[in-house]
């Protein structure tokens, strides 16, 4: 742990404590949860803890907040019901003794130390037609609690639209019948659903519908992080998968990895904020972030098409070259598929893949426009090297713009389908039998799948007892890495069934080339737990390295 993660730790501890002695339910999240079941740490790159919470377990807490001092010296905790200016339903277990300063919080001026946040779930209300209109509400109860920023700005075009209609009808009566009435009518409609009468809860957020089943809420599994163990709920996995995607369980490269940016260190956060407190008129400045937002609402829609416009000549201009290159390959590049070229295949697509991943460009369904027989081969090979959790949002960006997939990406969709079902089944449940089922349903058809021979392997590792076994996995993972070379997954499989059969050198070596071949989260772990070989701190030291750190 660095110096702000230890401080986030110590934070996690103390409120573990308060929610032991009083009974209260809660759950590691995000990145936290990530960590603790990934890896039992926080991520090296973590720079905050986020819990969730129920309904039920915050009115609690927040009575014994309002009704003891349980708080330690230099700890606050910050909602929008004790702090003024403070417009965000993400309540804040604060460290007022250091600074963690973002520009949406600047103004309230409290929350402004290394914190905890906890994420609020509600009971959701069952039948379609009844979830429609509570999102709705909630989606308009968080743009006009928050004056700071656009909430609501991962929509599409034509969903905004509708959204800012409605926003500003509800502006209209907030300016007739006071914002105080108009919200507490909102949040009472978001909050009438109890525990008994929802099979889901949702997240009281806006920004993006966090959806969960209620089964993961109940009492569950504790999960090791760093020094300690705190809940993770029941089915983690699930929970990860649904706010992640497929592809949870994989640590992503140093280009992806997510930090908050603010002003950040061990000094009081008092000590800026008073700097500037005492320079403005708070109530006049607050009314012109009102103010602000409802322009910056107005005008949200243009600039969302101005930006989908750049985006378009962006691809037009780009993709001469990608079309060019590939160009009359459909034949060639399908033969490299046959023959599991995969090196030369991604080089193939590699500024293709570039191009049509850009944020706007996904965002505005703007398709790259490569042959259909091309992209196919492209998706064939994504998931034939084990990444078929990448290929659903090139198969939504096309289900974008026709009405029916043609006879390959149909396919390509099933197979995507049926390795989903193996994960989840893997992963998520850790299912032998459901797993081995799947496997004798669709072995016959697509036997030739990585996904499918990590499956096969998965279960042999299982129940493997004697040297004999061990021999016979050594043996299946000679055959798969001839199809499979580059599978980190399969090599530390196999790195283990050469310790147990007395290879302990080459198992070892082995081990230590299985995890610069993955960068699956939970096979650095076992190789770890395994031989002692920890690539998460290899990683740790190159992104220092990258970051410019000691």
């Amino acid at each position: 742990m660095n110096t702000l993660q230890k401080n986030l730790y110590q934070l996690l501890v103390e409120f573990d404590e308060i929610c032991n002695k009083y009974d209260i339910k809660y759950l590691l999240a995000a990145g936290a949860s990530l960590g603790a079941v990934r890896n039992r740490s926080f991520m090296p790159w973590d720079d905050d803890i986020d819990l969730y919470i129920t309904r039920e377990n915050w009115n609690k807490l927040r009575h014994i907040l309002e009704t003891e001092d349980i708080l330690p010296e230099g700890r606050s905790f910050i909602y929008k019901e004790n702090t003024p200016y403070y417009c965000n339903p993400l309540p804040r277990y604060v460290d007022t003794t250091s600074t963690n300063i973002y520009i949406s919080q600047a103004f309230t001026a409290k929350a402004c130390g290394q914190h905890l946040e906890l994420f609020i779930f509600d009971p959701m209300p069952k039948g379609e037609e009844a979830k429609e209109e509570y999102l709705k509400n909630l989606h308009i109860y968080t743009e006009l609690l928050s004056p700071y920023f656009i909430v609501n700005k991962n929509t599409s075009l034509e969903d905004w639209q509708k959204h800012y209609e409605l926003y500003k009808k509800y502006c209209h009566r907030v300016d007739k019948e006071g914002e105080e009435k108009v919200l507490k009518e909102l949040e009472d409609k978001l909050t009438q659903y109890n525990h008994d009468e929802c099979d889901q809860y949702i997240m009281h957020w806006g920004i993006k519908n966090y959806i969960y089943n209620k089964e993961h809420f109940e009492d569950g599994e504790l999960g090791k992080f760093e020094e300690s163990e705190f809940p993770i709920g029941h089915n983690t996995e699930g929970i990860l998968r649904a706010a992640y995607g497929d592809s949870w369980m994989y640590v992503p490269v140093y280009e992806e990895q997510v930090s908050h940016n603010g002003l950040k260190n061990d000094i009081p956060f008092s000590e800026y904020t008073n700097r500037y407190l005492g320079k403005i008129k708070r109530e006049k400045v607050f009314k012109k972030y009102k103010k602000n937002k409802r322009n910056n609402a107005a005008v949200f829609y243009n600039r969302r098409k101005v930006d989908m416009l750049v985006a378009k000549e962006k691809v037009i201009v780009e993709s001469r070259h990608i079309i060019k290159k590939l160009e009359g390959k459909e034949e060639y590049l399908r033969e490299l598929l046959k023959n599991k070229e995969y090196k030369i295949l991604n080089d193939e697509f590699k500024e293709y893949l570039k191009l049509q991943s850009l944020g706007d460009v996904l965002k505005y369904n703007i398709k790259v426009p490569i042959s259909d027989k091309n992209l196919a081969t492209f998706l064939f090979s994504l998931i034939e090297q084990g990444q078929y959790y990448n290929v659903n949002k090139f198969l939504n960006l096309i289900k974008s713009q026709e009405k029916v997939l043609n006879e390959e990406f149909t396919k390509i969709e099933k197979i995507c389908d049926i390795c989903r079902e193996i994960s989840i089944a893997r992963y998520d449940k850790k299912d032998e039998k459901l797993v081995e089922s799947l496997i004798n349903q669709y072995d016959d058809e697509y036997s030739y799948l990585l996904d499918i021979y990590r499956a096969k392997l998965w279960i042999k590792e299982n129940n493997a007892q004697t040297i004999d076994d061990y021999k016979s996995i050594d043996k299946f993972c000679n055959d798969a890495l001839i199809l499979y070379p580059f599978d980190g997954e399969i090599m530390a499989i196999q790195a283990k069934a050469k310790l147990k059969s007395g290879q302990k050198e080459e198992g070892m070596e082995l081990y230590k080339k299985s995890v610069h071949n993955t960068r699956n989260g939970l096979i650095w772990q076992k190789v770890e737990d395994e031989c002692g070989y920890s690539r998460m701190d290899i990683e740790r030291e190159l992104i220092k390295e990258l970051n410019g750190e000691e």
